[in-house]
């Protein structure tokens, strides 16, 4: 029980932040891409999906499992779809906005 406890307060105590798995958010693109670009339901859909899941290793169920894992973690959700929109940003093309940073004035 103590031990549990202990665990449980280090990992409550962490500062760092979740990270985006990149396989992950890269196969949710590829996948989506392909729902767009073939349907929902279209034999050709089905097949390039299914061979976006092999190409990133994933099983159906197992794929299903980790967008699931990550939708129910509010923050990690958060930090998925930013990576998500990265990713997206990156294949268009689109630069990564960096913010002004602003000058004090005295």
């Amino acid at each position: 029980m103590f031990f549990g406890v202990v665990a449980f307060a280090l990992c409550a105590c962490t500062d760092s932040a979740p990270k985006a798995d990149k396989r992950l958010v890269a196969a949710f693109v590829e996948m989506r891409v392909a729902e767009q670009l073939y349907g929902g339901e279209s034999p050709m859909g089905r097949l390039v999906r299914r061979d976006v899941l092999k190409k990133y290793g994933y099983t159906r169920e197992e794929f299903i499992k980790a967008c699931d894992n990550v939708l129910d973690d509010g923050k990690r959700w958060m930090v998925f779809q930013t990576a998500v929109s990265n990713r997206i940003d990156s294949l268009l093309g689109i630069p990564k906005v960096i913010p002004v940073q602003k000058k004090d004035k005295k």
